[in-house]
């Protein structure tokens, strides 16, 4: 890979990155909390992708949406995390 072509692949994954995430995230989410309201049987899988299609768009949209926020407040926490230093991690 040249190295012209790694900045336009890293935007690239960086924009995919959020919906990558909700769509994973949801899945588990959407699994975990059928099979708890649900039962575990036969049915679920079928049950499970039900209430994953619904769950799938809202979370990718709130990945977006927050996704701002997010970032804001991550750089807030890791500004007031205290700095490793660097001769004793070594």
């Amino acid at each position: 890979m040249s190295a012209a072509i790694a900045p336009a692949h890293h935007a690239r994954a960086q924009r995919l990155l959020p919906a990558l995430l909700a769509t994973f995230m949801s899945m588990f989410v959407a699994g975990l909390v059928t099979a708890l309201n649900t039962g575990v049987d036969a049915g679920l899988p079928l049950r499970w992708l039900s209430a994953w299609l619904v769950a799938w768009p809202a979370a990718v949209v709130a990945a977006y949406l927050f996704r701002p926020l997010a970032w804001r407040l991550s750089l807030r926490i890791a500004g007031r995390m205290p700095q490793a230093d660097t001769e004793t991690s070594r």
